[in-house]
């Protein structure tokens, strides 16, 4: 995961709850439709996507992807069913159009059931940590081989059993982007300690476009296992020298 920090709420959002509270409409999710911004007549939650997409980098929440409108959706961090089931003590319908409790995750909505991993996978299972969290980006590890997991067991169960980002079809993208970036001492064109150590920062930032490499988190931990691979050989190296 890579940590969310920006959190501006779009206009077309808030112009759509200050018109259903001026009617005493309830706020939820479900009723989104279309509101004036600036005289322009706009579908709210396009512009939910619209402003998620850049504070993700064009990024998956959960899985680090590539996503644009069309290949994403909505995703609720505390699920709309909880909200509604709790809805009757207090009004927590409104959390379904709480900007910070949405993401937007891979895959649209219409194709939900076909994919074994991510936003389909868990379903309305608690997140033991979220993209909203900024600790996401330690808690969770990604290794040279593709694979993910945490020292923090309730992390690893969300790891393995709500998301499951071990699934064989994300490993597979997740070493394969690690090796088109030169890394792994096995890779075609392995890259040096200093291009490693620059790439584990360049990894996370955001570009001109105001995208992030697609498995960004991955790319900046793969190359810091890296650099330690190269430390390592280069230390047996001088020790088989020394003897």
């Amino acid at each position: 995961m890579r940590y969310i920090q920006k959190n501006e709420q779009p206009q077309a959002l808030i112009n759509w709850k200050a018109q259903r509270n001026a009617a005493g409409q309830p706020l939820d999710f479900q009723q989104l439709g279309r509101v004036q911004v600036d005289g322009n007549d706009v579908d709210v939650k396009k512009a939910i996507k619209e402003q998620r997409l850049k504070d993700q980098g064009y990024l998956c929440a959960y899985t680090m992807m590539r996503i644009n409108l069309d290949s994403s959706h909505v995703e609720h961090l505390k699920p709309q069913t909880l909200s509604r089931i709790n809805d009757r003590v207090k009004h927590f319908i409104e959390e379904t159009v709480d900007y910070g409790n949405m993401v937007l995750c891979y895959p649209k909505r219409e194709d939900k059931g076909g994919v074994g991993f991510g936003a389909p996978h868990r379903g309305d299972a608690k997140l033991a940590v979220t993209p909203r969290e900024e600790r996401c980006e330690t808690r969770i590890k990604y290794k040279l081989d593709g694979t993910v997991s945490s020292e923090d067991s309730d992390v690893s169960k969300m790891i393995d059993e709500v998301l499951n980002l071990n699934h064989a079809t994300l490993v597979d993208r997740r070493k394969d982007s690690y090796k088109r970036k030169g890394l792994g001492l096995r890779s075609e064109k392995p890259i040096s300690e200093k291009e490693a150590i620059r790439l584990a920062e360049a990894a996370l930032q955001i570009d001109s476009n105001d995208k992030l490499m697609p498995f960004c988190v991955g790319i900046s931990h793969a190359a810091q296992e890296h650099v330690k691979l190269i430390q390592k050989r280069r230390h047996k190296r001088a020790m088989a020298r020394k003897q």
